[in-house]
């Protein structure tokens, strides 16, 4: 097993990877770059012989217990010791590199005029400075008895164990217990395997323990099987003692100490088969499946079919690894079970008045809440306050952290269990997030970068630091540190209040969290500190003064922060800082003095006003990370940016590359970077499109433009960028002669993607012929093409893209037609401004959209059952409709076609017939005078929305009667409506609008409007020949009434017609200027809003002034009155 977390093994968690790492630079450093400034060469090989010595010593740790408090002071030494060194071998590289770099370039001006003698004597200084000091606390090992040739049995790790075992009293676990009882009791779970596994997963201290004995015990789950056997697994997984405990639980007797392995597990080979089990796995580690899984599997085998075993786990991968078909996922407590089960432990005496009583409650509330439905806490809490009834120590308790409460209540052991088991460089990182402020809201890729910044990456290559970080990251949120949180659609991630607490408490001595000025101690050992006090000009100003080696200021949150006069002396006073957040800082401007941060890698100035960046930035060798979201101010870069060789992430917004006119000469300098949104080729030396030619790590979106200036197209190289997932080629829009067509063939085709391309967009090419890499399917993992405004292309040949989902053309004026597509997975197919495009290829069975615009010249359209919508607009010329069957064998399969969602249809004049082979749900047809045949009846029954405009009185005619599930209908603008046939029976109509009718008369023949009963809305705006509404009344449903723009209508129908709609609760009336008066009978009571406007007579009679107008009686108790 490890060895318990002790002082020194606290050093190494920390210490450990550093030294490794400092070793390995040291060594670099006497290799590769000595010769440079020969001086230093001899300090470096001491101090690479001293860190050495202490890498020993802290290997020790594994070997051997030690607990002496009087250890810390000198562990805190060697700590910050070696952190020194890598402050100074850092400083030493990046001088050295910068030296190199103004050998080989002669105009490059070093920051600060960097000369080699004084740099060589500093370096010498600070090297043998800092190797004398590992030295002696190096030697200091010998008072502590750190024998490095220790060669002892490794003592064993106790596990902290639960102090509260008993499962009589649990609360909100009733769903999650059903669950797991019916998949105990269940036989066909599992049909394959005998044995079925399933994993309870989740952070420390929610009681998967509890739950597992819950279900051990319950009566129905020990009548079920014939035997049960429960085993605390250790660490390591160790099989021969797992099956040993087996054995034992079963026997109820301890087995003989000296069985060996290969003994024990002959006995289970004898023991087991034919027994149906129940067998409990408690606080499983392990996600080694080869190792330790795939044996204890199959002996488990042997079971009888129907046996199960119940694993409790924090590691998430342990249900990938056994294959299960079902985990649970234990989720927190919800805050009324959190407050059931600290009552039950909180006021177990019950000798408490009623309003002492109440009082605890309402602080006890609050402390609840501090616990985060963790039942560990919650159990914590309530037993610390058992008996006491002291409101104010109630309140003290409240206001308190778990960290200082940790001596009283002792939660952190259990959740600290899962920090102990983590590898040093995973508790590293997990150690750095603790200054972040709780309930942060992680974005993976950011803390990565941040991670990359301080060198907690072990890897090799920028491109492997990038996947090994969020490597690090899905490590730690399988083990429950992080926990999914879903913000605005975009994944994040955040950390249990709990687990924040025990990273702050294994991170004290040197993050820090600064809240309140007054409260906050400085100390010099402090490398990481976030700023979240109110008072953010005097808490930097003292970090500047008391925290010279800090690595790290971040100033979290989005509010405006002042930095005051502790703005410049940052620049002056961090030199050793590795991550500096200035985003959303009173910032209009950055010093020259910047490049004094000669180890800064990661820079926000996000959400500022900065305006324009010094050169002197382009001196920060070491800069990884530059991001400035949201800087509206922000116009240009600087001229020499391709100085920034180690730069990784240029994060802008995409308004950015719209204002940014050209981006700096000799961008292609920056190789390592990955993500380039844009890139403007030009004509001049330093612009060119080879400048992309060695970034070959770029990723994510790249769009070129002007590419009439690519020349040397071929030498961008973009086959070779593997990772770039959508690409943009655009020309400008110009008129070219026959020679440039020829130069834009060969331009583009010498700008073949990798074939790992997603989405490529080609936009303002003026070439025939589109390139032989599209025509022979190299494009295999291409999910989206977009190509505009190719104006010269007539012949569309697209070879096999298997992936192709979406297709999308525009503007391709000589465009006639493309032979047939092999598509299969086509599903969008987007075609507008293409007017010489006679007709379209057979289409694939597996189109969903289809989008035709402004194809003039097309006359067909071939449509089939699996569209889910369908638009054509402005198509002048089509008239018909090649309906492509798909040949279905069964009713299943017809039913499990897809329902058109939507067709709609605007300016096909010649169109005389919808398509027969599908049904809509929503019909939209304006301007097709031609249609007169529509669909069979049953193609009609979905129909739930219908809009018809500039349209003849028989597509109505034709549509109505047969669209029993209609809820909307809108009409506008129909030929020859003088008055509606009688409506038909539509049970789900809920809206109706009547527009722009300039003939319409009369609103319903013979009563029929009336057999509308669930119409709530009632729309007539812009008929000006309507007189009245009609004298048989209006539907009683209806809820909103809306009349406009009807210049002849003078009465709202007879004198009951409002009054008896006793559901109406909006009345409209608008420029109707003949209307004088309500009905008779006035209006009903249920109505809340009245609003008149442009009425001019009825107005007046509504007056409330000068003795009241006749109509004011009948609308004054209405609660809205909006009357002009």
């Amino acid at each position: 097993m490890e060895s318990q977390q002790n002082p020194l093994e606290a050093a190494k968690t920390v210490i450990d990877p550093v030294v490794g790492e400092l070793i390995n630079l040291a060594t670099s450093l006497i290799k590769d770059e000595y010769h440079l400034v020969q001086g230093v060469k001899e300090e470096v090989i001491k101090l690479s012989s001293n860190l050495t010595a202490i890498e020993a010593v802290l290997k020790i740790a594994e070997e051997k217990r030690l607990e002496e408090t009087h250890l810390r002071d000198w562990l805190r030494k060697l700590k910050n010791a070696v952190w020194d060194a890598e402050d100074v071998l850092d400083t030493f590289r990046t001088n050295a590199s910068l030296l190199k770099r103004k050998q080989e370039v002669r105009c490059f001006k070093p920051p600060l005029s960097l000369s080699k003698t004084s740099y060589k004597y500093d370096a010498a200084h600070k090297i043998k400075e800092i190797s004398s000091k590992l030295e002696l606390i190096a030697e200091e090992r010998k008072k502590f008895h750190l024998d490095i040739n220790f060669d002892g049995e490794r003592p064993r790790m106790e596990e902290p164990t639960s102090s509260f075992p008993e499962t009589a009293c649990v609360f909100g676990r009733d769903d999650d217990k059903k669950r797991l009882v019916d998949l105990l009791l269940s036989d066909d779970y599992e049909r394959v395997r005998n044995t079925s596994l399933i994993p309870i997963i989740g952070m420390g201290g929610l009681g998967k323990t509890t739950l597992a004995r819950l279900l051990y015990n319950d009566r129905s789950v020990e009548k079920h099987f014939e035997f049960r056997m429960w085993v605390r697994v250790s660490v390591p997984f160790n099989l021969t003692s797992i099956l040993r405990e087996m054995m034992e639980s079963y026997l109820e007797m301890p087995l003989a100490v000296d069985l060996s392995s290969s003994l024990v597990q002959s006995r289970f080979r004898e023991f087991l088969p034919g027994k149906r089990f129940l067998l409990v796995l408690d606080d499983v580690w392990s996600v080694d499946y080869n190792k330790d899984w795939s044996p204890l599997l199959q002996l488990l085998e042997m079971g009888e079919k129907g046996s199960k075993v119940l694993v409790t786990t924090r590691n998430h991968k342990v249900a990938k690894i056994v294959d299960s078909r079902f985990s649970l996922l234990l989720e927190c407590l919800p805050e009324n079970e959190s407050w059931s089960l600290f009552k039950n432990r909180a006021f177990r005496s019950g000798n408490l008045s009623s309003s002492v009583l109440k009082d605890l409650e309402d602080i006890g509330k609050g402390i609840v809440r501090n616990c985060g439905g963790l039942p560990l806490a919650v159990k914590a809490m309530g037993d610390h306050l058992q008996g006491i009834v002291e409101v104010s120590r109630w309140r003290k308790v409240m206001n308190k952290s778990i960290n200082e409460l940790e001596e009283s209540i002792n939660i952190l052991p259990t959740l600290k269990l899962s920090y102990d088991y983590l590898p040093s460089h995973l508790k590293r990182c997990f150690e750095f997030c603790s200054i972040f402020p709780k309930s942060y809201d992680f974005d993976k890729e950011e803390l990565v970068k941040l991670w990359m910044a301080q060198c907690f990456i072990q890897s090799h290559g920028i491109d492997r630091a990038e996947k090994i970080g969020i490597e690090y990251f899905d490590e730690l949120l399988a083990r429950s540190f992080f926990q999914v949180s879903t913000i605005h659609g975009k994944v994040q991630y955040r950390m249990h209040d709990l687990v924040h607490d025990l990273a702050q408490s294994v991170s004290s001595t040197y993050c820090c969290q600064v809240k309140d000025i007054k409260l906050c101690s400085f100390s010099k050992g402090y490398r990481h500190i976030s700023l979240l006090s109110q008072d953010i000009e005097q808490s930097a100003l003292k970090i500047v003064d008391s925290s010279i080696k800090l690595r790290t200021l971040l100033l979290p949150g989005d509010h405006v922060k002042d930095l005051g006069q502790a703005f410049g002396k940052i620049f002056d006073g961090l030199k050793y800082i590795r991550v500096l957040d200035l985003s959303s800082s009173v910032l209009l401007q950055l010093p020259k003095s910047i490049e004094k941060l000669k180890l800064l890698r990661y820079l926000d100035l996000s959400e500022t006003d900065i305006k324009v960046l010094p050169d002197s930035i382009c001196n920060l060798y070491n800069l990884q990370t530059l991001k400035m979201l949201g800087c509206p101010w922000l116009f240009s870069l600087p001229k020499d940016l391709g100085k920034l060789v180690n730069l990784h992430y240029l994060q802008l917004d995409e308004m950015f590359w719209f204002k940014c006119e050209a981006l700096p000469p000799y961008i292609g300098k920056l190789i390592n970077l990955h993500n380039l949104s844009a890139f403007r080729v030009g004509s001049k030396t330093g612009y060119g499109i080879e400048e992309l030619k060695e970034m070959a790590y770029l990723q994510g979106t790249l769009h070129i433009s002007t590419l009439e200036n690519a020349v040397n197209a071929k030498e961008a190289k973009l086959s070779e960028k593997e990772s770039l997932q959508k690409l943009v080629f655009e020309w400008s829009n110009r008129v070219i002669n026959p020679r440039d067509e020829a130069a834009e063939e060969r331009i583009l085709e010498d700008l073949l993607p990798h074939s790992n391309i997603k989405e490529l967009q080609i936009c303002n090419y003026k070439s025939v012929g589109l390139p032989s890499w599209m025509r022979d399917g190299l494009l295999q993992n291409l999910v989206t093409l977009t190509l505009n405004h190719c104006t010269k292309t007539k012949i569309l040949t697209l070879g096999q893209l298997p992936c192709l989902e979406a297709l999308n053309i525009k503007g391709l004026q000589e465009l006639e037609e493309w032979p047939n597509l092999q598509l299969p997975t086509l599903h969008r197919l987007k075609i507008c401004d293409c007017p010489k495009l006679i007709r379209l290829p057979d289409i694939s069975h597996k189109l969903g959209i289809l989008k035709i615009k402004r194809c003039k010249s097309l006359n067909v359209l071939p449509v089939t059952p699996c569209l889910e919508c369908l638009m054509v607009v402005d198509n002048p010329s089509l008239k018909d409709w090649n309906e492509v069957t798909v040949p279905l064998e069964s009713k299943e399969e017809k039913s499990s076609l897809p329902t058109l969602a939507k067709l709609k249809m605007v300016n096909c004049p010649k169109i005389s017939a919808l398509p027969q082979v599908f049904s809509p749900t929503k019909l939209e047809i304006t301007m097709c005078e031609s249609l007169t045949t529509i669909s069979s009846t049953e193609h009609m029954q979905h129909l739930q929305h219908l809009a018809l405009d500039t349209c003849s009185y028989e597509t109505l005619v034709g549509i109505l009667p047969y669209a029993s599930s209609l809820s909307s209908l809108i009409i506008s603008n129909l030929e020859n409506l003088v008055s509606f046939p009688k409506w038909p029976h539509l049970p789900e109509l809920k809206a109706l609008y009547i527009h722009c009718s300039k003939e319409l008369v009369s609103l319903s023949q013979k009563e029929s409007l009336r057999s509308l009963k669930s119409l709530k809305l009632l729309s007539i705006k812009d008929c000006p020949k309507l007189v009245s509404l009609p004298d048989e009344g209006l539907p009683v449903s209806l809820e909103c009434l809306s009349i406009n723009s009807c210049a002849i209508m003078d009465s709202l129908g007879p004198k009951e017609i409002l009054k008896n709609l006793t559901s109406l609760k909006d009345l409209h009336i608008q420029d109707c200027p003949l209307i004088h008066s309500f009905p008779e009978d006035g209006l009903p009571a249920s109505l809340q809003h009245l609003h008149i406007q442009n009425c001019p007579l009825i107005t007046e009679r509504c007056q409330k002034e000068n003795g009241a107008g006749p109509e004011w009686p009948k609308i004054m108790n209405i609660p809205d009155l909006e009357i002009d």
